[in-house]
């Protein structure tokens, strides 16, 4: 009986660390710790949480109400020279993932007037998180070039849960649930 209460307790233990991913390979960081993969070395600098009213100059700001923004600020230096592709977060709270909210500025919203006349608007901007970073020069930037920029992640509605952790992913739409954290800072 002893035998199989240890195999029974073992095998417990190994399915609970295949199912949270965990491995020897992910940096667990503080926030300002440095990771590097790749070409490049990331900080988390901090995350600042706004408030729902920081949403309303976006376009149907109603469908945010509820939620509370939070800003990711983080700093990126390539370690060599040559092209880069920045990092991507995952941000959780109440052990769930955030949304991310991408404000697309090079891409104003096209209006046209009661006259006809076509103009733009241009997209929000989030004074708590400005992200000004152009990855086309920074791609031809020389090793120890860096820049700081800052991402928005949305709570869920009604959520007061605060961010537990930020992860740094492989990115892309379509992560996978075995995709391994590169680096996770709290």
């Amino acid at each position: 009986m002893t035998t199989r209460t240890a195999l029974a307790a073992l095998t417990a233990a190994a399915a609970a660390l295949a199912l949270t991913g965990c491995s020897g390979d992910t940096q667990e960081l503080s926030y300002g710790d440095p990771a590097k993969k790749d070409n490049l070395e990331v900080s988390v600098l901090r995350v600042d949480a706004g408030t729902s009213a920081d949403l309303s100059g976006l376009k149907d700001a109603d469908q945010y109400q509820g939620r509370t923004p939070y800003y990711v600020h983080y700093r990126v230096t390539k370690t060599e020279a040559g092209s880069v592709r920045g990092p991507s977060f995952d941000l959780t709270a109440d052990s769930g993932l955030l949304t991310r909210l991408n404000i697309m500025s090079a891409f104003p919203e096209p209006v046209v007037g009661e006259d006809g006349q076509l103009t733009y608007k241009d997209a929000p901007t989030f004074d708590k998180c400005l992200d000004k970073h152009d990855s086309s020069t920074f791609d031809k930037a020389p090793a120890g070039e860096s820049y700081e920029a800052c991402s928005i992640y949305l709570s869920d509605a009604g959520s007061s849960a605060a961010p537990e952790k930020v992860e740094w992913v492989k990115g892309g739409l379509l992560r996978s649930s075995d995709d391994e954290a590169f680096a996770v800072w709290k």
